[in-house]
This record gives C-alpha cells, sequence and structure tokens, in this order.
C-alpha cells in the first residue's frame, strides 16, 4: 500500500473506503477515524515508520481518553517513560521526548494504536500534565487578537494609471505613506517592464515554431524566468519553468505548449490592461502573476463563509524540500467548494490539521477572483462522529464538461476543477494501456490519471459496478483523488 500511495502522488485514503459513523454504540468521545486518516496527519515517511513500530501495547501503559482527549506514556531509553498526549479536537500533539517534529514517533504510534485498538485506553481521569498542556492551549487559543484592521489601499485595489508619485505636500504630512507609494510605483514600473520584455519573448518563440522551442537548452527557459522575478512577477516565472517540461510529456506536447502559451500570452496581455478590467478581474490577474495578498489583509476584507466542511479529497507532492497539499473541502449547506492550499518545509507540519473524508464545522474566507475557489481556515473543528448524509451530489461526465467549459470561459487560467462523478465505471483500454471512466447512460468517456496497478485496485473496489468519485479535472484528465462506498 505505501508503494501504491507513492505511485499516485498521495491519494490519502483512495482505497481506505468512506468514513462511517452510525454505528450502534459509537458516542461523540469515541474516535472513529480510519487507520489511513490517522496516517494523514503524519506527514514525514520516517516519523511514520517509527510509529508504526509503536503502534503495538508493549510499549505503552496508563492508556487513556476523553471526549477531547488521548494519552499514555510510552516506555524509551531513558529511566522515565515519554508522557505523549493528543488533543482530538484539532488534533494537536504533544510528547515529552525531545524531538522537534509534530508529531513525534511517539504521538504517531499513540494515535495509531488508538485507531487500531481503542478498547486499550481505559483510563478517563486526564493526568495533571495532559490537564496543564490543555489549558496552556486553551488560554493561547483566548489570547489570539481578532484582527479587524481597516480596508487600506492595496496593491490588488489600485489600477496601474492612478498609481502616481504622492505630490510635495503629502511627502511631508505622511512620509512613511509616501515612502509606501513610490515603493509601490517603483515595482509597478518593473513588472510593466518585464511584462512587455516577457509579450516580446512569446512572439518571438512561436514565429520559431514548436520544433524549435522543443530543442531549445535549459538556458533559454531559465533566462527569461529569472528576467521575471526579478521584475516581480513569480507568478510568471514559475509558468516559464514548466515549458521545457512540456516539451517532454507526450505524443500530444505540441499541443500542450500551444494551450500553455496562448494562456501565458492572454495572462501578460490582460495584465497590461489591468485599469480596463473588472474588479474581479483584476485580482484574479494580479493573484496569476504573483501578487500576493496576505491573510490578515485577506480576512479584513472578504467575508466568512460558515458551514460544515467535508474534506473530500487531498493530494501531496513534494518540491525539493518544500511539500505542497491541495485539500478539496465541500460545503456541507452551501454546497461549495473549496481549496485549502498549504506549504511545509522539510519535516514541518501543514497549518491546518486536515483528515481525509472528515468534516468540520467552521468557517473559511476565499480570495477574491473570477471564481472564489482558493480559501484559508479560519476556526475549524472536527466533528467526530460526522454526521450523516455526507458526500457531494455528483454529476454525469457531460454535466461536468459543461461545467468545466463555463468556468474556463469565465477562468482562463484555471488548472483544476473540483468534479465529483456518479455513476461512473473504470474501465481499462488494452491498446491504450491507460484507464477511463465509463457513465452508465452516456458515450463519455474520461481519462483518469493515476498509476496502472491503482486501476485495478479501483475496479475491484467498485465490484463491477457504477460507483461515485471525487478528483481534479483540468480539460483534458481526471486527477482521480477520492472514491466513495456507494453510487446513491
Amino acid at each position: 500500500m505505501p508503494e501504491l500511495r507513492r505511485g499516485i502522488s498521495g491519494l490519502n485514503h483512495y482505497f481506505a473506503g468512506v468514513y462511517r459513523s452510525a454505528s450502534a454504540g459509537i458516542t461523540p468521545a469515541s474516535l472513529t477515524w480510519t487507520e489511513e486518516q490517522a496516517r494523514a496527519l503524519i506527514t514525514d515517511s520516517g516519523t511514520l515508520k517509527r510509529g508504526l513500530e509503536l503502534a503495538g501495547p508493549a510499549k505503552w501503559s496508563n492508556l487513556g481518553q476523553t471526549a477531547t482527549a488521548a494519552w499514555g506514556e510510552c516506555k524509551g531509553s531513558g529511566s522515565k517513560p515519554y508522557q505523549t498526549s493528543i488533543d482530538l479536537t484539532e488534533p494537536a500533539f504533544k510528547c515529552s521526548c525531545p524531538s522537534r517534529v509534530f508529531p513525534c514517533k511517539h504521538g504517531a504510534g499513540l494515535l495509531l494504536l488508538l485507531v487500531r485498538q481503542p478498547q486499550l485506553f481505559g483510563g478517563t481521569v486526564a493526568p495533571s500534565w495532559l490537564e496543564e498542556w490543555l489549558e496552556k492551549r486553551q488560554q493561547t487559543q483566548e489570547k489570539k487578537p481578532v484582527k479587524a484592521a481597516p480596508k487600506a489601499p492595496a496593491l490588488q485595489e489600485a489600477p496601474l494609471d492612478s498609481l502616481a508619485a504622492p505630490d510635495a505636500e503629502t511627502a511631508t504630512d505622511d512620509t512613511a505613506g509616501a515612502k509606501a507609494s513610490q515603493a509601490l510605483q517603483k515595482r509597478l514600473t518593473r513588472m510593466t517592464q518585464g511584462a512587455a520584455e516577457l509579450e516580446e519573448w512569446l512572439l518571438d518563440l512561436v514565429r520559431a515554431g514548436t520544433a524549435v522551442a522543443k530543442s531549445q537548452p535549459r538556458s533559454y527557459w531559465e533566462t527569461p524566468a529569472a528576467r521575471l522575478v526579478d521584475n516581480q512577477l513569480p507568478g510568471l516565472a514559475s509558468v516559464v519553468r514548466e515549458l521545457p517540461a512540456i516539451c517532454h510529456s507526450g505524443p500530444d506536447w505540441p499541443d500542450q505548449l500551444l494551450t500553455r502559451l496562448g494562456e501565458l500570452y492572454v495572462l501578460v496581455r490582460a495584465f497590461q490592461r489591468l485599469d480596463h478590467q473588472t474588479p474581479e478581474a483584476r485580482e484574479e490577474i494580479l493573484q496569476q502573476i504573483g501578487v500576493n495578498l496576505k491573510k490578515e489583509d485577506l480576512l479584513a476584507r472578504q467575508p466568512t463563509v460558515t458551514d460544515e466542511w467535508q474534506v473530500v479529497g487531498l493530494h501531496t507532492e513534494e518540491e525539493d524540500r518544500l511539500t505542497v497539499r491541495r485539500a478539496w473541502l465541500w460545503g456541507r449547506h452551501t454546497g461549495r467548494y473549496a481549496l485549502v492550499l498549504e506549504y511545509a518545509f522539510g519535516s514541518q507540519r501543514f497549518a491546518t490539521a486536515l483528515v481525509p473524508n472528515a468534516v468540520y464545522a467552521g468557517e473559511l474566507v476565499f480570495y477574491p477572483g473570477l471564481l472564489e475557489l482558493r480559501a484559508v481556515p479560519v476556526a475549524l473543528t472536527v466533528l467526530n462522529p460526522a454526521p450523516p448524509d455526507l458526500d457531494p451530489p455528483g454529476q454525469s461526465p457531460a454535466q461536468l464538461l459543461d461545467a468545466y467549459a463555463a468556468a474556463l470561459a469565465r477562468h482562463p487560467w484555471l488548472r483544476q476543477w473540483p468534479a465529483t462523478l456518479h455513476d461512473v465505471l473504470p474501465t481499462y483500454l488494452p491498446t491504450d494501456d491507460a484507464w477511463v471512466l465509463h457513465h452508465a447512460t452516456e458515450p463519455v468517456a474520461l481519462p483518469l490519471r493515476l498509476a496502472p496497478e491503482a486501476g485495478w485496485q479501483l475496479l475491484a473496489a467498485s465490484g463491477g459496478q457504477p460507483m461515485r468519485v471525487f478528483g481534479e479535472w483540468n480539460g483534458r484528465t481526471l486527477h482521480l483523488l477520492t472514491y466513495f462506498e456507494s453510487a446513491q
């Protein structure tokens, strides 16, 4: 199973089944996560391996749990056992060992033991060291300030032509504001210059032809990318750095390359006419080119959306020592999809602890833009057990293609579109050595992006019957992230 999960790039609960908590005798005090959900919280592979070695009762004593916490003492190399605890409401981990990794191997082992053998956790009175930690966490949460900063002018809100340098009187009255405005104007000048250089480079590339592009050395692509970074356009630089890989991506690489070049050219031209765009388009364009909206500004500007959010898909990938996680949430009452994009460096954990297919009550704030898919969590609390009647409503393949076409017409730089499909059956095409999804009543077949062995596992899980799945559609293939137990 670990090899299979790596093969399909972190489909964290792909073969774990749907999380259900309606069994008789399960109370809100019980932990009902699956082992795959627990493993998703342990992002470091080394910690997971060592935690699995500790996920047996032989090493543990004084095990117990309440509605909000679990604890135990793990025998180590020293004379005193390590005091290990889990705050189940987030979840969060605490251990008396010297490790700076969260969770450490003891926290990972305790969590896995709790999932596998909850009957061992017979204690119900929390020890003093656990109560002290939980009290400190509660005090920290209460002390967190509620940021309600006044809305301040930002790059995202101002047309290019309106950002002239301040006059002398303004500079005298408000020196700090004048310096900020001058710095902003300087950045806009560099960005405008960088966009013009990229436009010229794109036109030269297309004139020369795709065959010439494929034969170019790495420096051909890296030089304009570095110039874009210098001109404070990191979003455009990232796209340029993706282009050489497309040239070697398969037999249809010319179509893919021209598509990406067209998207890039439209983005450059849209930025050059930023002052003629709608407010939503202006927000989107600036985010695409790499002007990041700070979280505190986002919380001050955008309304919160409260719902019960189900984690319907998780995808994690590594870039050097940086781990990127895309988490797709679905609002049970609003019917909205939300993309929570987070990064972790090295062995650090993600800012938000999200468990596959778990449900969280709380608030999200969506980034402004053309579709408003990306969001940041404000306050999320896991519902354990989860409410009944879960899973987002499904579409047929034809309905997905129509919805994607409408979204793409509104947002031409759309990369992933959330899709829940019903009544589909995975089918293997021997001639193409590929997997597709067939619908029960439609001739449309959607190509799947997954490893061949994962396709056979998915077919076995379906039992030969139509099923319900969730994934990311990019216009060419469906990157499958989740399947559900029944087609409903």
